[in-house]
């Protein structure tokens, strides 16, 4: 197979436009540039943020194979650390979505990818200004609906003889990451430019209150227009305080959405995306090696 489009990196060094924050800490956001997208104020996702990508990523061979709904990929060699990947609102063929699992199994874990949309997305659905779509996804977010979508994952993970998991999230999908936790279903998560708000527009639940339930280490990796609270320690203090590590990765210069969306032609996007990957692999293997 094809080396992957995102190449896992063994040694690198936090340039000064990427941020690794302590809870305590608060830099001034900088603008996000490029190509935006024009969202109703009802989106989960803030102003500013990237667009669906025009086709799923296929400029490549993909490590994994597709069985029973399950985009899998193994590691390069044998491990007992698996990770269970929810998608953004652009679902199973969204982006460079595969190229990421494809990423982070190269970095040593086993990943296990879910098509909770089966097929679909909210793109195709008429995104957030159709108000059926917008009951579409408050449907497959009802976490009991969702869990169960999403506990296949868990299952092909055990058949390979994972010991231990982790889950990785972006923007709707960090809302699963942080319940698995509440559930104690994971030993560590990791949230891609999170849009936790989507607990609030769906069930009044408030992104405090979703964090106050997490039952183990998170790390929260805010693009430059997300809210700021995700890198100002309001929400990561709150899950130190209930005793669990919280790790801050801040991209300012990046878009919500550049982790499985950004175009990695342009080497910023590249670079932060490379990043963003090796700092999720490094909490993954502290937590579940």
């Amino acid at each position: 197979a094809q080396e992957p489009l995102i190449h896992p990196v063994t040694a690198i060094g936090l340039l000064s436009r990427v941020r690794l924050v302590a809870s305590s800490a608060c830099a001034i956001r900088q603008a996000a540039r490029g190509r935006v997208w024009s969202r109703a104020m009802s989106s989960c996702c803030p102003e500013g943020s990237l667009p669906a990508a025009v086709t799923e990523d296929s400029a490549r061979t993909l490590m994994g194979v597709v069985e029973e709904k399950l985009y899998v990929v193994e590691p390069p060699a044998p491990s007992e650390a698996g990770v269970v990947v929810i998608y953004d609102i652009f679902g199973f063929k969204g982006g460079r979505i595969k190229s990421v699992c494809d990423a982070i199994a190269m970095c040593g874990f086993h990943v296990a990818m879910p098509d909770i949309y089966d097929g679909t997305d909210l793109k195709e659905k008429g995104m957030f200004e159709n108000p059926e779509a917008v009951a579409w996804l408050k449907g497959l977010t009802v976490w009991e609906t969702q869990a169960a979508l999403i506990e296949p994952a868990f299952a092909a993970l055990a058949k390979k003889g994972v010991k231990k998991v982790g889950a990785v999230g972006f923007c709707w999908g960090v809302y699963g990451v942080v319940k698995l936790s509440a559930d104690a279903k994971i030993q560590a998560g990791v949230g891609f430019h999170p849009s936790l708000k989507i607990g609030k527009m769906f069930f009044n639940e408030s992104e405090e209150d979703q964090l106050k339930a997490a039952t183990c280490p998170l790390a929260l990796m805010p693009a430059g227009n997300d809210p700021d609270h995700y890198r100002d320690g309001t929400l990561s203090g709150i899950v130190q305080a209930a005793g669990h590590e919280c790790l801050v990765v801040d991209f300012p210069d990046m878009q919500h959405g550049f982790v499985a969306r950004g175009d990695t032609s342009n080497p910023d996007v590249a670079r932060d995306v490379k990043i963003a990957i090796e700092q999720a692999a490094t909490f993954f293997t502290k937590h579940l090696k």
